[in-house]
């Protein structure tokens, strides 16, 4: 179940999280790496909460962006046509092959108990604030639809590339489930 950007587990947990966007160490100075790892590092151990760090991969569909570039074809003059073609063939093969991916980060707590939802926003906004010292990581809040999204990336990783996210739990096609021993006799 979803409630105020947590979810509650079966078991009485409830998870809560921060998105994280990409952030490139390989772009950063020796001194900006260093300054983002311990950053990073100080802001993780004052979590005083379980904690894990999920990294999900999403395909990206790019069927809109090509026939946008198909339409600028037909208008483009002959000279840029010549480059445009090009830079579609390249995006067509980037399609093809499957490299066309986004990642997505989560920085996932659990704790239980009946102020578990209190609880964790104001250590996630503690955090937010921390991981926002850090020059240019971006840190969100993990509201409900933010947790559509997860759950859609986890259990619909397929349908991920092709179909929007559902705004409801209701609406989403259910997870199959392996029979059991017992179901089947």
């Amino acid at each position: 179940d979803l409630h105020s950007g947590c979810l509650i587990r079966e078991d009485g947990g409830v998870v809560a999280g921060l998105e994280i966007a990409p952030y490139n160490l390989a772009l950063k100075s020796d001194r900006e790496r260093t300054t983002a790892i311990r950053g990073l590092w100080a802001a993780l151990n004052g979590l005083a909460v379980p904690w894990q760090w999920l990294s999900v991969y999403r395909p990206v569909d790019l069927d809109r962006y090509l026939t946008h570039l198909d339409d600028l074809l037909t208008s483009a003059d002959s000279r840029r046509r010549a480059i445009l073609r090009d830079y579609v063939r390249w995006v067509s093969d980037m399609v093809r092959s499957g490299t066309t991916v986004e990642r997505k980060y989560y920085l996932l707590c659990t704790r239980t108990g009946p102020d578990a939802p209190a609880e964790h926003h104001a250590t996630l906004r503690g955090l937010q604030t921390d991981l926002g010292r850090i020059r240019g990581l971006r840190a969100t809040i993990m509201d409900d639809a933010a947790w559509r999204e997860l759950l859609f990336l986890t259990f619909h990783a397929s349908q991920a590339a092709v179909e929007t996210v559902p705004d409801a739990l209701h609406r989403m096609a259910p997870v199959f489930n392996s029979p059991t021993t017992e179901d089947v006799l």
